[in-house]
């Protein structure tokens, strides 16, 4: 089959494009406390713990296609979803609304950040 020489590469250098099907956005959270901390979840990984409270919140307005927690205490958590329901801004309203006693161990994830990202595939 021919490669047909009429097709345009981007829509922007720096943006992701898809070629797959329905729109794709990437979402960066930094689970923090109150006092800005950085939550190190990755013991609260179980059945009511935050990572199933979190994603149990995200689901409520989209499908994860992808998620990637970071092996530190950072408290990064890196979420592709398909058609989301969401802003940066109304999912950061979302997680934080969450509170001060998340899951089984009471986390307080009630300082964290979201951001929207493009997709970018290396080792930060």
């Amino acid at each position: 089959m021919a490669t047909p020489n009429n097709f345009k590469v981007t829509n922007a250098i720096g943006t992701t494009d898809n070629y797959a099907g329905a729109e794709v956005k990437f979402f960066h959270i930094t689970l923090k406390n109150v006092g800005a901390s950085a939550i190190d979840v990755r013991t609260e990984l179980g059945y009511d713990e935050t990572i199933h409270n979190l994603i149990r919140t995200i689901l409520l307005r989209g499908t994860i296609l992808y998620q990637r927690i970071d092996d530190a205490n950072t408290g990064r958590v890196d979420v592709t979803m398909e058609r989301p329901g969401w802003t940066a801004a109304t999912l950061q309203t979302a997680i934080r609304d969450m509170g001060t006693t998340v899951g089984v161990n009471n986390i307080d994830i009630s300082g964290s950040v979201v951001t929207l990202t493009e997709l970018k595939l290396d080792n930060s």
